[in-house]
């Protein structure tokens, strides 16, 4: 099912960034997007330097700004490390459509990601997340991620 929602040229050229600085502090890490006007918007973005001045971390941002929000979309340049694999940077994208959010947004957003999945190339993890359980514990974000993931962002996941 399309909604017809489009995909603005603001979230092409801030994923293109993402994907390509992986190196400096302007690189982004945390981009919120949201439908205004049937048309997906890039609503946030957080970078490296944010992060570092926030003395935070970019798993905490991302946290925060999706449980901030009634429905949106996430992309996030995690950084995790895996049992079998060491550390990795993979782009997660993720639809935040909380339980607390009306029928008509949740569908909304439904009907829409595939549009925006189709620009999204590259990203290496989709993911679900309907409740604060999906993404309040590093432990739970970690297994969506799949495998063992033993850390994100320097934190310690709990798992082995």
């Amino acid at each position: 099912m399309a909604s017809g929602v489009k995909v603005g040229d603001d979230v092409k050229e801030m994923f293109e960034k993402m994907k390509l600085d992986t190196q400096s502090d302007e690189r982004i890490r945390v981009m919120a997007l949201e439908i205004e006007d049937r048309l997906i918007r890039v609503t946030d973005v957080i970078r490296q330097k944010d992060i570092i001045e926030q003395n935070t971390d970019a798993f905490e941002i991302f946290k925060k700004i999706m449980l901030n929000k009634c429905c949106c979309y996430m992309v996030y340049d995690c950084h995790y490390e895996k049992c079998e694999q060491g550390g990795q940077e993979d782009l997660v994208f993720s639809m935040w459509t909380p339980d607390s959010a009306t029928v008509k947004a949740k569908m909304h957003y439904a009907s829409s990601k595939n549009a925006l999945k189709n620009v999204l190339k590259g990203v290496k993890h989709v993911l679900q997340l309907n409740s604060r359980e999906d993404i309040e514990s590093i432990h739970d974000f970690a297994t969506k991620l799949g495998g063992r993931v033993l850390s994100i962002e320097g934190k310690c996941c709990g798992q082995t």
